[in-house]
């Protein structure tokens, strides 16, 4: 019954309900994560504890691995985001490239660990979306469209300079 229950989707309304929900999922991966942004937004991704939880994650394990599609790489490298900080430092774990505007992508955002547990935001103005614990039929509906999209997506070099 318990297995039942944690398919069924989590209603998420709010920044903080993603957030919470973004830091339980990391803490619950163990070897694959893979985001897809538009732009890694500061509000969730640039927040501490959730650089914190990601960086522990990607040092976990010589298999641990993160991947990043972002649509838009301005913010990023505009100034200062710990998930681009954290690639630099850990660029055999952590990848983060940039969706050519040719390619048609979703205009939601996810993040699935593991091919079970799916964060999905459906609209970035208001946070709204949903969080599975474990679903991975849904994972894998979302990880097709990430593989498909990841060969087209290209490194920014701005991504990698390093500021000293």
């Amino acid at each position: 019954m318990a297995d039942e229950q944690s398919a069924d989707p989590r209603p998420l309304d709010d920044l903080a309900g993603f957030r919470a929900a973004l830091i339980e999922l990391l803490q619950g991966t163990r070897r694959e994560l893979c985001i897809f942004s538009e732009q890694l937004a500061r509000a969730l991704y640039h927040d501490s504890e959730v650089a914190e939880t990601l960086s522990v994650f990607a040092r976990s394990s010589a298999l641990a691995r993160v991947r990043v599609l972002v649509r838009d790489t301005t913010p990023i490298v505009g100034r200062f985001h710990r998930i681009q900080g954290l690639a630099q430092r850990l660029s055999s774990r952590i990848t983060i490239r940039k969706v050519q505007a040719t390619v048609d992508t979703p205009d939601w955002e996810f993040v699935v660990a593991d091919g079970q547990q799916v964060l999905q935001c459906e609209d970035r103005e208001v946070w709204r979306g949903v969080y599975y614990t474990d679903n991975p039929v849904r994972a894998r509906s979302l990880l097709d469209q990430f593989e498909q999209d990841w060969p087209l997506a290209v490194t920014d070099p701005d991504l990698r300079r390093l500021s000293l």
